[in-house]
């Protein structure tokens, strides 16, 4: 798989996104957002870390030859790939995981602290499994096991079902499981009623219900009577007041079922970050026994236990200089569908050992420990063994990448796991706004970067800018207030907690070299004022209307201290107040005032996070789907959020977005596919119809409608997709996703408008204007 071209990808289309969002028609201020884009301001460098090697502990078989596990685990762990698979080869231990089950054996609670990728739940399934295999207990529960987020229940469910019910007969599993986290339809819970499962997997706010609510009281809680097991998953969660009533929760659950030998178990990727292994395990030793109510020991806190996946030497200069240039050579033969290099020959080559020692491991100076190294950047690795070889950054960056690739390829023949497991931490942020000083436009001071005031000028304010969405003409958001000293301007930001004697709106400034953008003196004759605020009522020349003559922008001048100033000193600007009612630079007017200034003003700090989560999603997808080399089943993305609505609204955005993208997609194909003809309206939902393609039962209740019955479902889907062609032509509505008119990807014409513009006859008896006009005007 091409990481970094998938990567490559999903950055272009976010830049793309947030520049579409925004014009600038200043000048100074688009070098300046050209300049952040330059210096990846907003989107920088990731950060790239090698998953690790782990010492092994053995193989499941080999555990249950030494007596360690009871013998049907040998059945049970396995590494299987479908629901008839009983498993090729016994699944391989990590050393932390063996020593989590030595833990469990030894009758102790204990903690275990390894990093993301590390198989935690392993850690203590095994033992469960073991123990429930050894003293079978029908119809009770000997293990609980908690999760802070029901999206880890339900992965851990799947895996439950890969280990205890894949390829195994009904009649041979021995060990029950179930999920009751809440989202269990009634006889789902039923059933748990009905047949306590071994192992329960639930959450910490569901077990509080289990044991206040008497029926699941009676059921549930009655069954686990005796319990062996309590594992608490992501245990670094449960803090401040969150982590006392968990702990509350664990004391009540162990009086509730008689269990005082109840083992407590923890897992955490980041519970603390001392600098030795030792404090580590002093720490969280100290945490885990308040939280869990029983001693846990340091020496139970079982730590990752890492190794080398390649070669435990320091390479010479000329030969890592060598490896950079096999590493390029390799990766065009790859890119022509050449193979790359074996498992054992990369685990040797001096360039693989020099990112496994970048990217990867370094040694504890205290303990000797091989740890998890702090991830860096590409060009960081790449400048530093450009001034150790000697070549290029480019030449570098190229080799390294190429290398990470490679040994992403290289799978070991025993463990099938690759030489590098690298990830790319991208953090990706819609910045904040463009602040500017109260300056004529050739002289302020412009920075992205949120400030009170300019620096070395405290008494200077820096406001916010937003720009008109039609012609990128930029507005100073700002507060007007008044003291005993007179007018003055800030940052709407720091409006003032009382309210009184302040107005919010806006500042337009223009600058010196572009004349037709000042607000003119006399602005009905300069034609500046929008013809939906004139009366055509009445004497021959038209007035604005009363009751928006309040409205207009007032001139003003202000110091570069925020203050109004007499005329002629400071900046000559206008004050316009919310709402914002027209552009005073391209007339573009809202006649509802109580559409929100959001939708026609935009600015770099408000980018529509559910839209930027959308495109990023879809970008990584079309990323994946053009990977040739990837399985169907590998190309999806697995998204994390806050909590479920937030999951609900992201998803309902991500279905819509999509089919906006399909209709429209289909819309301009049918429009091309007219040519110069074009697509007349009333033919329109026909031929987009026909381009969207839909297959049938993607719109059809009826799986095979036939005769007439298919005739009137497709009539049905014409009429809503013509509905939704003109709806979404709705100007503004979709102020993140302009229609395809905006974009300029759409226009709209009239039917024999050029042949009637051009009868001379029909325009005899008119206005002069449009009599005597030439027809390409009057057009």
């Amino acid at each position: 798989m091409r990481v970094f071209d998938v990567h490559a990808g999903l950055i272009k289309d976010y830049s793309d996104f947030t520049d579409s969002l925004v014009q600038v028609r200043d000048e100074r201020i688009a070098v300046h957002l050209a300049d952040e884009r330059e210096r990846k301001v907003r989107w920088p460098d990731p950060w790239i870390s090698l998953n690790p090697t782990f010492a092994p502990g053995g193989t499941v078989d080999e555990l249950v030859r030494s007596d360690v596990l009871h013998a049907d685990c040998a059945r049970y762990f396995r590494a299987k790939r479908a629901e008839d698979d009983p498993g090729q080869r016994s699944l391989a231990l990590y050393q932390h995981q063996r020593a989590a089950i030595e833990a469990a054996q030894q009758r102790g609670s204990y903690v275990l602290t390894t990093g993301t990728g590390s198989g935690k739940s392993l850690s203590y399934i095994v033992p469960i499994v073991d123990a429930i295999l050894r003293a079978p207990r029908e119809d009770r529960i000997s293990a609980i096991v908690v999760y802070p987020m029901n999206a880890l229940a339900n992965s851990q469910l799947h895996e439950l079902t890969k280990y205890l019910a894949w390829g195994i007969p009904q009649a041979d599993r021995k060990v029950t499981f179930a999920r009751y986290t809440g989202q269990e339809s009634a006889a789902d819970r039923e059933r748990v009623f009905q047949r306590r499962p071994d192992i329960l997997l639930t959450n910490y706010v569901m077990l509080e219900y289990l044991l206040t609510r008497p029926h699941e009281r009676q059921v549930l809680i009655g069954a686990a009577r005796g319990l062996r097991f309590l594992v608490l998953d992501e245990l670094h969660t449960y803090r401040g007041r969150q982590g006392a009533d968990v702990a509350l929760l664990v004391r009540r659950l162990r009086e509730a079922c008689a269990a005082p030998e109840m083992k407590c178990v923890g897992t955490s990727a980041t519970m603390a970050t001392a600098k030795t292994f030792a404090e580590t395990q002093d720490q969280v030793s100290r945490v885990a026994s308040r939280l869990f109510g029983v001693d846990v020991l340091p020496s139970a806190v079982i730590g990752e236990t890492l190794r080398r996946a390649t070669e435990a030497r320091v390479a010479s200069d000329s030969e890592l200089d060598k490896a950079v240039e096999t590493a390029v050579a390799v990766a065009i033969d790859r890119g022509q569908a050449g193979e790359g290099r074996p498992y054992d020959e990369l685990a040797n080559d001096p360039l693989a050992i020099w990112v496994e020692d970048t990217f990867g491991l370094e040694t504890d100076e205290t303990d000797g420990r091989l740890k998890r190294r702090t991830p860096t950047t590409l060009p960081k690795a790449a400048a530093e063994l450009a001034q150790r070889i000697g070549r290029t950054e480019e030449e570098c960056a190229a080799a390294i990448s190429a290398m990470l690739a490679e040994g992403a390829a290289a799978k070991d023949p025993e463990t099938e796991r690759p030489l590098f497991a690298f990830r790319l931490h991208q953090f990706l942020t819609k910045g904040d706004t463009v602040y500017v000083s109260l300056q004529p436009p050739e002289t302020r001071r412009i920075t992205s970067q949120y400030q009170v005031s300019v620096p070395g000028q405290r008494d200077w304010p820096l406001l916010p800018l937003a720009f008109c969405r039609e012609c990128g003409h930029e507005y100073l958001e700002v507060t007007r207030a008044a003291d005993t000293d007179g007018v003055y301007y800030l940052a709407r930001t720091n409006t003032p907690v009382s309210k009184e004697n302040t107005e919010p709106g806006y500042l337009y400034l223009a600058a010196e070299d572009d004349p037709d953008a000042a607000w003119p003196d006399d602005p009905l004759a300069a034609g500046r004022i929008p013809d939906t605020w004139l009366d055509p009522a009445g004497s021959a020349r038209p007035k604005v209307l009363s009751r928006l003559a309040e409205h207009l922008p007032k001139t003003v001048w202000v110091g570069a201290d925020g203050r109004e100033t007499p005329p002629g000193k400071g900046t000559q600007a206008w004050f316009v107040a919310v709402p914002f009612r027209f552009c005073l630079r391209c007339r573009v007017s809202y006649e509802q005032p109580r559409i929100k200034d959001f939708a026609k003003l935009a600015t770099f700090a408000a980018e529509g996070r559910s839209s930027a989560v959308s495109l990023l999603s879809v970008s990584v997808l079309r990323g994946l789907r053009a990977q040739t080399d990837l399985p169907d089943s590998a190309r999806k993305l697995l998204t994390f959020v806050d909590n479920r609505q937030d999951a609900s609204l992201q998803a309902g955005h991500l279905n819509d977005f999509v089919q906006v993208t399909r209709l429209r997609g289909a819309l301009w194909k049918a429009a091309a596919a007219a040519g110069e003809r074009g697509l007349r309206h009333d033919e329109a939902a026909e031929k987009v119809t026909d381009a969207l393609d839909l297959p049938l039962r993607s719109f059809s209740k009826i799986e095979d409608p036939r005769f007439s019955q298919r005739d009137n479902v497709l009539r049905a889907l014409r009429a809503a997709v013509a509905y939704r062609i003109y709806a979404d032509l709705e100007r503004g509505w979709r102020v993140t996703m302009p229609n395809l008119e905006q974009t300029g990807l759409l226009a709209f014409d009239y039917v024999d408008l050029a042949e009637i513009a051009a009868e001379q006859d029909l325009w005899a008896d008119t206005h002069a204007l449009l009599r005597d006009d030439a027809p390409h005007h009057r057009a």
